[in-house]
Parts: structure tokens; C-alpha cells; sequence
């Protein structure tokens, strides 16, 4: 299930430190929940029992909030409210070690949410996992680079009945009721530079898991996390493309770009596009999968390897066969809140809901598509010189296909740019986004430097790679050198 929080509007109750509590709030707020701070031992369990979810945040300890901490805790379990604890510092200290201890004793958590040190100080805590115990009296709450063995992991979520989530430069989810552990992506180096970046990572699964309990779904709360995180670290990664383009580079540039990039997710998809969903546009081409990897799959191995946009296009398909393919490409694309355009079928585009479509030249007009579809979906449109660039954008398309940039092995009939220069002459006339298309690769990349281009389009450099995540992820980084500069 997918959950849309701004309809969902669950009220959360938010028990965090002082430190970050304003920076944890807005992150309930931007994804469309509503939060409470209330920490006062005499009213706290009366809030928590007019919630939906219960997010505990262990930083800033005491004694006296620690009996907070079990008085909301001990009403959220009565009343069957989900709870998400983030140990923040969880091996500083020994009081830490005994509140941690006393809580997990007394209290049933949905889902517990640190970085490394953190949870392998719990595991260590609880006896699960042996060796040095873990501190960060000098390191503060930073994950220090400790490492743990994913058994461990689904040991502390059979331990502790919870979903286990433990952040850093990838996201691990463990979940023993399933024996599953997902890997999901690391978000963006930048969440470093401030803190609290985890603390409101939290604030977003305990806003998750308040929706999931409204929705009376309950068996499903490992996927509410899930979603929860990946809509996280897919904003911080695009709040690190627009920090980039901007030339905005300060730690409060990125954080305040970051809750603006949660913010935006209660937009349509049209009002919420902006260049940098172009960055990266992956395009299918199922012809030159590798291995036995499904097209499916393919496509989420290119998003979690940073694919900023899907385009799925089907030459050879009867149009009920394509709607069922689109179905599936669009979920996976819902789940890492990721564009999907359809290539050429607006019909198909809007049985299925995809963000968007793309007509190429000779395709069905842009007027008639907006008629159809409406002023919500994206549209996007194939140029070769200045020309069909302004017929297009008067015509009312929200971004520009522009190539053969360098030929193509997909297109035979494609031939090369005779003068790259025709980007710039484009660029600098036309206002929506321009994506250079055609025979791109890690290779030539460099020659699309400086033309003011806002993504490049991409297929055989990642589709018929025979490891799309790492190619995408190669390429993404090359990307950023060369078009962001």
C-alpha cells in the first residue's frame, strides 16, 4: 500500500530533545502529518492516547523524562499506537545503557531507528551481540563506522519484536517476521553536515506508522518504514542536485532544502516538477536487458542507483499489454516516489496514472494530450533545433528531449548533433527544462559541459548494463561533475 499522508493526516505525538525538536516537527509537517510536543509527565499519556503514532527520541535524557518516556509508552501499547524509538546516543553513557534497557524492558517499540553505534550498543545492551561496549562520549551521536553483522540485526528485531532500521550511507530495514533485511538508498552525504538528520528521519517512519494505524493497517507497518525512509532519502538526495545547481552549499541551504523537498510532496506531480527531476532520466529498452533480470526489476535497480525519472517506452505492444507493464513500473515508481512518463500513449498514461507522458514529433499532438489528460500530468516533448523547441513550449510542453546528442545504438535512424552547440542556442532561449538524448555515456559526457542543460536521457548506458545500480550510480556521479559543475 501506498500512503498519501496529507489525506491521511495522522497526528503524531512527538517526545524528542530539545536540540532538534523544532527540525523534527517540520518534518512531520512536511510530509503531511500533524505533530504535538506535549513532555509534561501529567499530560503526556492523555496526548499520546488521542495519536496515531508515538515517535520516543531518547536524546537530551533525564530522569524525570524518562518516566515521560514510559508513561506515553506504556498508554500508546494499551491502545495498541504504534511507537518509533530513536536511541540517539544510545552508548554515551550508563544512565543512557539503563534507561534504554528499562524501556525496552517495559516497552513495545514498532520500530526502533539509529545508526550503527547506536544500534549495536542496544544489541549489546540486550545481550545479543558480544565484544567491546560501544561509546560515543567523544564521537557525540555521530555514527562512528561501527559495522554489524546482519544477523545480529534480525536478532534485535526477533529480541525486541520491532522493525529494525539502522541509517548511514545506506539504509538497512530488518524485519524477523519476514527474515528479511532490505538495503534502500543512502540519501545524500550532505544530511551529515547538521544534526538531526536522523532524528527527523525518525519523526517521518513515526509519521508513517501513525498513517499505516489510521488505515487499520496494521500487518503492514514494515512497509509503511519503507516508505517512510525511501521518501526521505530520495528528497535528500534531490535536495542535494538543487543545492549543487544552486550553488547553494551551506549546511542550513541544504537542511532548509531538504523540508522544502518533503514539503513539495503534497503537490501534483506537474505542480511539483521542477529541472532536477530531469537530472537523470532513465529510459527502458527491454530489448537489451542483461541476464534474466525482469524489466521490472531493472527498474529498480536504475532508481536505486539514483534515476531521477522513468521513461517507459513499448514500441510493440498492443495497448492492453502496455497498460499492464505500466501498472507494474508505476508502482515501483510510486514507491520511491519517482516520475514515471509514458512514451507516446496517453492513453496508457492515463489509465495507469503515470506522471506524465512524452510525444515525439510525429506523435499525438501536446494540445490534444493536455485536453485529455489534464493540467496535472507532465508533458514532454522531442526537439531537434530552436525551432521545434519554441513550437513546443508555446504548445504548452513542461520539458524538452533534445538529440541525437551522439547518435544512437537504440535508434538507427538517429544520427549525431552536427553542432552541440544547438543545446546552448536552446537552452538559453527556452525556460522549461532541456535534456540532452542519445548515445550518452560515462565516456562523452563531458562534452554536454556548460550548455545549460538540465538532466541528461539515458538508455543503453543503463539499461544494458549487466549492473544497472552501479552504472546508473557511475553515471549520476559523473553527471554531477559535468552538468552541475
Amino acid at each position: 500500500m501506498t500512503y498519501d499522508l496529507w489525506e491521511i493526516r495522522p497526528q503524531i505525538h512527538i517526545l524528542t530533545n530539545y536540540i532538534t525538536a523544532c527540525d523534527v516537527v517540520n518534518a512531520c509537517l512536511s510530509v503531511g502529518a500533524t505533530a504535538i510536543g506535549g513532555d509534561a509527565l501529567c499530560e503526556c499519556a492523555q496526548i499520546t492516547e488521542n495519536c496515531d503514532g508515538l515517535v520516543i527520541n531518547t536524546g537530551t535524557p533525564s530522569p524525570e523524562r524518562l518516566k515521560v518516556f514510559l508513561s506515553s509508552g506504556k498508554r500508546a501499547n494499551e491502545l495498541s499506537i504504534p511507537i518509533a524509538l530513536d536511541p540517539v546516543g544510545a552508548g554515551a553513557t550508563d544512565f543512557r545503557r539503563d534507561m534504554l534497557k528499562e524501556l525496552l524492558a517495559k516497552v513495545h517499540f514498532a520500530c526502533i531507528r539509529g545508526n550503527a553505534s547506536e544500534i549495536k550498543a542496544i544489541c549489546e545492551i540486550l545481550g545479543i551481540s558480544k565484544g567491546e561496549k560501544v561509546t560515543q562520549v567523544f564521537a557525540g551521536v555521530e555514527d562512528t563506522g561501527s559495522r554489524l553483522p546482519k544477523k545480529d540485526l534480525l536478532s534485535l528485531s526477533k529480541a525486541t519484536k520491532a522493525v529494525v532500521v539502522v541509517s548511514g550511507e545506506n539504509v538497512l530495514i530488518a524485519d524477523a517476521s519476514s527474515n528479511l533485511i532490505y538495503k534502500l538508498p543512502g540519501g545524500s552525504s550532505m544530511q551529515k553536515l547538521f544534526t538531526g538528520a536522523g532524528c527527523m528521519m525518525s519523526a517521518i517512519i513515526g509519521s508513517y506508522l501513525g498513517a499505516a494505524k489510521k488505515e487499520d493497517e496494521t500487518d503492514d507497518y514494515v512497509n509503511a518504514i519503507r516508505e517512510g525512509v525511501l521518501l526521505y532519502q530520495i528528497n535528500a538526495a534531490r535536495a542535494e542536485l538543487f543545492c549543487q545547481n544552486e550553488k547553494r552549499l551551506g549546511t542550513m541551504e541544504y537542511k532548509n532544502a531538504l523540508i522544502d523537498q518533503l514539503s513539495l510532496t503534497r503537490l501534483s506531480r506537474r505542480d511539483r516538477f521542477r529541472r532536477l527531476d530531469t537530472f537523470l532520466y532513465a529510459i527502458t529498452n527491454r530489448d537489451i536487458l542483461q541476464g534474466e533480470i525482469s524489466l521490472s526489476e531493472a527498474v529498480e535497480q536504475a532508481i536505486l542507483g539514483g534515476a531521477t525519472m522513468i521513461q517507459l517506452r513499448e514500441k510493440n505492444m498492443t495497448t492492453t499489454e502496455y497498460i499492464k507493464t505500466a501498472v507494474k513500473v508505476n508502482q515501483i515508481c510510486e514507491n520511491y516516489d519517482i516520475p514515471l512518463i509514458i512514451n507516446d500513449n496517453v492513453e496508457v498514461c492515463r489509465v495507469v496514472g503515470a506522471a506524465g507522458v512524452h510525444l515525439g514529433l510525429e506523435d499525438e499532438s501536446i494540445e490534444k494530450a493536455r485536453e485529455v489528460l489534464g493540467r496535472d500530468f507532465i508533458i514532454g516533448a522531442t526537439a531537434h533545433n530552436l525551432e521545434e523547441a519554441k513550437r513546443a513550449l508555446l504548445l504548452g510542453a513542461d520539458y524538452l528531449g533534445v538529440g541525437a546528442a551522439f547518435g544512437s545504438d537504440t535508434k538507427k535512424d538517429a544520427k549525431p548533433m552536427m553542432n552541440l552547440e544547438t543545446y546552448r542556442e536552446i537552452t538559453s532561449s527556452i525556460p522549461i527544462p532541456v535534456v540532452a538524448i542519445g548515445g550518452i555515456t560515462g565516456e562523452n559526457l563531458h562534452h554536454l559541459s556548460g550548455l545549460g542543460l538540465s538532466g541528461i536521457a539515458v538508455i543503453s548506458s543503463i539499461f544494458g548494463a549487466s549492473d544497472i545500480k552501479e552504472n546508473t550510480k557511475s553515471l549520476k556521479e559523473k553527471a554531477k561533475e559535468e552538468i552541475l559543475g
